[in-house]
Order: C-alpha cells, then structure tokens, then sequence
C-alpha cells in the first residue's frame, strides 16, 4: 500500500492538489495530510509605552501533536522541558494546523484520511511527519506569488524537495 504524505494549508489550492493526489493514487492508498502551523507567534510585550513603540516576543514553538494522540502528547522520543507541563502548554495553533488539515480533506472527500497538525519551519516539518508516517511521497501545491512575497518568505516547496529524500511531487 502506497503512503501519500500531503502537505496542506487553509488556501483553495489545497483542496484541488488533495484531489489530484487522490486521482493519482487511487482507493487503495493510505493518506495522511499535514498542515504546519506558524512556528513562531508574535506578542507585543515590555514597557511599550516607555519607548513609544512596541517591540516582538518570540514564543518558543509548542511541538507536533497528531489528531490520534491526545493533543499536548510529546511525540518521537521528545522529553518536555521546562518547567512547564503538557497540560500548561498553549495547543491552540496545534489544534488550528490539525482543524485546516481536517477541513481539506472534508473539501477533497478524501476518505480515512489520517490527520497531522505539526508546529515548526514547514519544510522541516513536512519531512520529519512523511520519515514519522513512512510516507512513499509527498505532494505539496505550487502557489502563484509576486516577487515580493518571494523575497520576503521563502517557498516550502522549494524547500521541500531540496531537502527531501523521498519523491515530492508538486502540483498546479
């Protein structure tokens, strides 16, 4: 049985490559889809007022969870550290990856499809969950962007398939 890793996000194109991964794979495929949620959310902290600005804090990520574990589960042999508990840890962007994950595979009636929310730098994030799930390949969209959003962030599929060493297949 083949393992079709596929990488979403809450655009429309999502729904159209789980579709043409489904096309390409057929029934008999076993399907897991992954979304990564932003690794590093912003809040406006310190004396702001002081300087008359405010300035970032960089909250530190909070891991991966799968929708098969109990959200807050610390999975790949990882220990928590910290103080902090699992029941202390903020699972919101865990839990938004795996509700986007959810919703494309509802919009591509994708069956039984195994849902994988991750936090970190996407790319990474995609390849650490297709080594997690023994995927055969990973599918992941092409999304149309001006010059300035490729300055400013980087493309995941790029980063991808430089980095993967299992077949990556983009679509349209």
């Amino acid at each position: 049985m083949t393992h079709v890793l596929i990488a979403v996000d809450d655009s429309e194109s999502s729904i159209k490559t789980a579709r043409t991964a489904y096309a390409l794979f057929g029934e008999t495929a076993n399907y897991i889809l992954v979304n990564v949620a932003d690794q590093t959310p912003l809040m406006w902290g310190g004396d702001a007022l002081v300087w008359g600005i405010g300035y970032p804090i960089v909250m530190a990520p909070t891991g991966p969870a799968a929708v098969d574990q109990p959200v807050g589960a610390v999975t790949g042999g990882e220990q928590a550290s910290g103080d902090a508990s699992a029941a202390e840890v903020d699972n919101a962007p865990i839990e938004a990856a795996i509700q986007v994950a959810r919703d494309v595979a509802g919009g591509a009636a994708i069956p039984n499809a195994q849902i994988v929310g991750e936090v970190g730098d996407p790319a990474t994030a995609i390849i650490n969950a297709a080594h997690h799930h023994q995927a055969d390949v990973i599918v992941i969209g092409s999304h149309d962007r001006s010059w300035f959003s490729k300055l400013l962030a980087p493309s995941v599929g790029g980063a991808v398939v430089r980095e993967a060493d299992i077949p990556v297949l983009i679509t349209q």
